[in-house]
């Protein structure tokens, strides 16, 4: 029996210790290289990266056996907010309070603990990443590769710095990026407040946010909204605050929600930012960086944003200024990393021009080999979007440096390409030396800035560092641009655009030829995994209970693009395959143990020819999907025949003539290419019977270095005729086990190849030729009580005594003359329930139709 647990382990070990997956650059091998998604060092994996990341490794251990030389890289993302976030709470410190070099030593040896036990998990699933070839993106090695794209976009104009308002994360502490931004409904407040109008009247607004009334400057109302035409070029007086503010007309008002009169705060969301630019108003900072309100709020100055709405609600509510409250869901904009609700806050950052290479990303993207295609769209609906450059700074410390010197004066400075590029490492302005020891415009001194990358900065040069540009020119034009990129469909607004943005603006080429996009893994139930909900699913539990194979099945059964529930039937089912293999592979290898002989076509027998031909056709077909990275078509196509017609109709019908070389060579070649299809998927069990089995004949010391199948050969005849005797074989077959009959001999018309196997499989004599007629008989005939009975009542029992009574051919014939009588009553058809036998020479006999090929069984 097929210990999974200690055999899994048994080959991961091998597999390390004789380095199987190794990326040689000294080879003459085509390359085929992986940016791989470098997987966040915050510790254990959860379903869907396991699911993810065995999809990215079919691709690498199919693409190795079609004869690439497979760069696969082991990598880890080690930069940003999470990793703070979470030494942060083990430590029960606070960055800003905590020593820079102290925290972000704290940091590093917490990734450094996460990616140990991660590296485990990964050996674990049968992932084939090459450890040579690993990076991690907070090594001074990688980190200087950030630094060099940034100061080439630097060199060509692309950066800038300016004081604009950003995005905010409050609880962070730092600016993030459009991208970053995570929507989540939220039930909140819309509040009714009546303005007094400085000319009589007065006008209601609704708003979710009372607490920027401090910095209302306008009232906008629809042009058409004909309940506010007299008050345009009027001036409403705010409550609380008391500012004079002008009402104006402006055709982005939604005149149907709330009461169609809306403030104009600096800045409650974008929709504001719009209008202050339009309107030329000023921007008053009501909200300071940590999420509290300013001076400008008056006695709410130092609350916290959600105190001070309560706060300023109970007063409006105190001087009868809230007309009402309605609840309403709203999307709420929030930090990814922590979810706390994002602020516009007017901050000077450092920004990447993104607006202006909007057309240059799409095209380049259109250059790219999309699967599957729809989700190009995705990327196209982001970049059409966009209404702001790319915020590149962080107030962070765990990060890759900006490389900035600046003066007093506003001068700034990076180090030269040349310098840096020979440096083994990143430099860190806040403790290196400046380029210059005083600013050569003015000679003011300089002094480093303490900002850091946005992570996305680092991620979107993995293609640059993985091809080594800027180390290796030589290696750059042999690897660049990559072979295929893989990733979620959740971060092509950001790793997707942010690479391809990046990579064309530094080298003038797309990053990659593919891109495969993933869908998300969900829950058994179909909703998304939380913890609070109890639906997660931990991968190490199942593959503790079915093994890493069986969850691999379930991976490869997920449609490349679609979220997928995790499904347990599809894992057992994988265990189900795991346990036909091996037991195939002992079958198999019983008969092939002392090797083959190679057998011409012509002299293979019929049947032999025509499993070839149909496995050759499987092995055509797969190779297309896989090429298509269409994993869950090649499995579900290589499982069938695996399963439904080698192992279920071939293997039973040869099994009376296993000792003949055809025999023999057919079981090796096709349960070999069998296995070989299956190896990507499942690369344990294959592994187990090509040692076992295949090894000593084939030489290779792996079945994952050896060669993906081809075709043998297509026998369109073999095919057609194969298949009739395969169905004949399989409706006497069904016939056999429904009736509990021994089979003496069948005489079977319509097939003229096969009969030797049809006739091994039964162990019975077998005709090929049916000699005169098969004969029709009643063999018996019941009375139908339900016709019978209500339609004659006091006559029935006489009549259905006749029935019973009679001989049932001879009744029926009369039946069908119209002669079948009883006292004047006429027997009809719908008065008996037939029941007919085939008869052929005097004897009873199943005739079984299937095709054009009849069978009689004796």
């Amino acid at each position: 029996m097929y210990d999974f647990k200690e055999r899994e382990a048994h080959w991961q070990d091998f597999w390390e210790k004789e380095k199987i997956y190794r990326f040689d650059p000294e080879s003459d091998k085509p390359i085929f290289s992986i940016d791989v998604p470098p997987r966040y060092a915050s510790g254990k994996l959860h379903i869907g990266h396991a699911t993810h990341y065995t999809h990215i490794d079919f691709i690498a251990r199919y693409k190795r056996m079609r004869g690439y030389n497979v760069f696969y890289p082991l990598c880890f993302d080690v930069n940003g907010m999470p990793i703070e976030v979470n030494v942060e709470k083990k430590y029960g410190i606070k960055m800003r309070e905590t020593p820079r070099q102290e925290f972000i030593k704290l940091c590093e040896d917490f990734a450094n603990a996460n990616i140990g036990e991660m590296i485990r998990q990964f050996k674990i699933l049968g992932e084939a990443m090459d450890p040579t070839i690993y990076y991690q993106t907070d090594a001074p090695y990688y980190r200087r590769i950030t630094q060099l794209s940034f100061i080439k976009m630097f060199e060509k104009g692309l950066v800038y710095k300016a004081k604009h308002p950003v995005n905010w994360c409050p609880r962070c502490g730092t600016a993030i990026a459009d991208a970053e931004i995570e929507y989540q409904k939220r039930k909140t407040k819309l509040n009714y407040v009546p303005f007094k109008v400085e000319e009589g009247g007065e006008i209601v607004i609704a708003t979710t946010r009372p607490e920027l009334l401090c910095t209302c400057q306008l009232i906008a109302v629809h042009p058409d909204d004909e309940r506010y035409k007299d008050f345009v070029g009027k001036h409403a007086i705010v409550p609380i605050y008391g500012q004079k503010v002008e009402i104006v007309a402006d055709e982005k008002v939604d005149k149907d929600f709330g009461t169609g009169a809306v403030m104009i705060c600096s800045v409650g969301d974008k929709d504001d930012l719009e209008w202050i630019y339009k309107y030329h108003l000023k921007f008053l900072e009501g909200i300071n960086d940590k999420g509290e309100m300013t001076e400008l709020a008056g006695k709410y100055a130092g609350m916290p944003v959600e105190d001070a709405r309560k706060a300023i609600i109970e007063d409006l509510k105190n001087m009868d200024l809230l007309i009402k409250q309605d609840e309403i869901e709203q999307n709420v904009g929030v930090c990814w990393r922590c979810h706390t609700p994002i602020e516009l806050i007017n901050k000077e950052q450092w920004f990447i021009k993104i607006k202006d290479l909007k057309d240059e990303v799409k095209k380049t993207a259109e250059e790219i080999n999309w699967h599957p295609e729809w989700m190009k769209k995705r990327l196209y609906d982001w970049v059409e979007s966009l209404e702001w450059d790319w915020v590149v700074s962080r107030q962070r410390y765990f990060a890759t440096p900006i490389p900035i010197w600046e003066c007093e004066n506003g001068h700034t400075f990076v180090p030269k390409f040349e310098e840096l590029q020979k440096m083994d490492r990143h430099v860190d302005p806040t403790i290196d030396p400046p380029p210059y020891e005083k600013c050569p415009i003015c000679g003011a001194p300089l002094h480093g800035t303490e900002d850091v990358f946005d992570t996305w900065v680092d991620s979107s040069i993995s293609p640059l560092y993985n091809t080594f540009w800027a180390r290796d020119d030589e290696k750059f034009e042999k690897l660049y641009p990559m072979s295929l990129r893989p990733q979620s469909h959740d971060i092509i607004r950001t790793w997707a655009f942010y690479t391809i943005l990046r990579c064309k603006s530094v080298t003038g080429e797309k990053p990659w030829k593919d891109i495969a996009i993933d869908g998300f893994i969900l829950a058994p139930d179909g909703r998304p995994m939380h913890t609070s909900w109890g639906n997660v699913v931990d991968p190490l539990e199942i593959i503790d209970e079915y093994g890493a194979d069986a969850l691999r099945f379930f991976a490869a059964k997920c449609t490349p693009g679609e979220d997928t529930p995790f499904r347990y039937k599809d894992t057992i089912r994988g265990r189900k395959v795991i346990i036909k293999l091996y037991n195939l592979g002992k079958f198999v290898g019983s008969a092939i143990k002392d090797g083959i002989k190679e057998i011409p076509m012509e002299k293979l027998n019929f049947m032999d020819k025509w499993i070839i031909s149909k496995y050759s056709e499987v092995v055509d077909e797969a190779t297309k999907y896989m090429d298509e990275y269409r994993y869950d078509k090649a499995v579900k196509l290589v499982e069938n025949f695996m399963w439904n017609v080698f192992a279920d109709h071939y293997v039973e019908m040869v099994k009376h003539r296993l000792n003949e070389e055809s025999t023999k060579y057919t079981l090796y070649n096709v349960f070999l290419g069998i296995v070989k299809m299956f190896a990507p998927i499942m690369p344990h069990i294959t592994e187990e019977i090509y040692q076992e089995h295949y090894r000593k004949f084939e030489g290779e010391k792996s079945v994952h270095i050896t060669s993906w199948p081809e075709p043998i050969f297509i026998d369109e005849m073999a095919i057609k005729e194969g298949e009739k005797v395969k169905n004949i074989i399989a409706e006497i077959r069904r016939w056999k086990n429904e009736n509990k009959k021994e089979i003496k001999e069948i005489i079977i018309e319509g097939i003229e190849h096969g009969i030797e196997d049809i006739e091994g499989t039964f162990k019975c004599k077998i005709s090929t030729e049916i000699e005169g007629e098969i004969e029709d008989v009643v063999s018996s005939l019941q009375p139908n009580f339900a016709v019978i009975g209500p339609r004659f009542r006091d006559k029935a029992k006489e009549i259905i005594e006749f029935i019973k009574s009679s001989d049932p051919q001879k009744l029926w014939n009369d039946i069908q003359r119209g002669k079948a009588e009883i006292n004047s009553v006429k027997i009809t058809e719908d008065m008996v329930k037939v029941q007919r036998k085939k008869v052929y020479r005097g004897k009873e006999v199943a005739v079984l139709n299937v095709d054009d090929v009849v069978a009689l069984i004796l």
